[in-house]
């Protein structure tokens, strides 16, 4: 395998195991783990199998809830070592323990270059607030909605989900900040 191809093969791995460290958690915090065990020699599928449970929970506890994940990532390398195909299909990575929706999306668009539009929270949120949908949605409606309106290009739906994240975390919160909102005049959320 070329050298180039190993490069792209690993930064995939590491993207996808910073989709796993940054479930439930700030993205700091999965940072500091990726860093911990980028530094521990640990962030390769082979080297997270061998790795002893403990060592990696310690390793990983930046990311909070590190036991769980620690069982995630192990679950990852093993599929990620046996994967057959250059692309996993989003049914067999929401086979994976640990991997569920977001998190399969998530490595098909940042891992793969798959144009697949990420539902997470802030987006299913968003697309309530501006009146996309009349009542609270699960993960999959408001993917396939605004999938379906959206470009099916990769590099744009990458765009589109951090600046939803951003646009949730800074004015689109759980309680929302409207006067701050960029989009509060076309909003029915800001006109309440």
């Amino acid at each position: 395998m070329p050298a180039g191809d190993i490069n792209a093969a690993q930064a995939r791995f590491e993207i996808a195991a910073g989709a796993v460290l940054a479930q439930n958690t700030a993205w700091t915090g999965a940072t500091r783990a990726l860093l911990a065990l980028h530094r521990a020699g640990l962030l390769s599928p082979e080297a997270l199998t061998g790795v002893d449970e403990a060592i990696l929970c310690e390793t990983i506890r930046p990311a909070g809830t590190f036991k769980t994940k620690a069982i995630y990532l192990k679950a990852l390398s093993a599929a990620w070592l046996g994967f057959e195909v250059e692309t996993p299909s989003r049914k067999r990575l929401l086979t994976v323990q640990g991997i569920g929706y977001e998190t399969a999306d998530c490595i098909l668009l940042y891992c793969y270059g798959q144009p697949v539009f990420i539902g997470d929270a802030y987006a299913r949120r968003l697309l309530l607030r501006v009146g996309f949908f009349d009542s609270p949605q699960g993960y999959e409606a408001p993917r396939l909605a605004a999938g379906s309106v959206l470009p099916s290009d990769a590099a744009f739906l990458a765009e589109a989900h951090a600046l939803i994240d951003e646009h949730g975390k800074c004015c689109c919160r759980a309680t929302p900040r409207c006067a701050e909102c960029p989009l509060k005049a076309d909003c029915p959320q800001a006109r309440r």
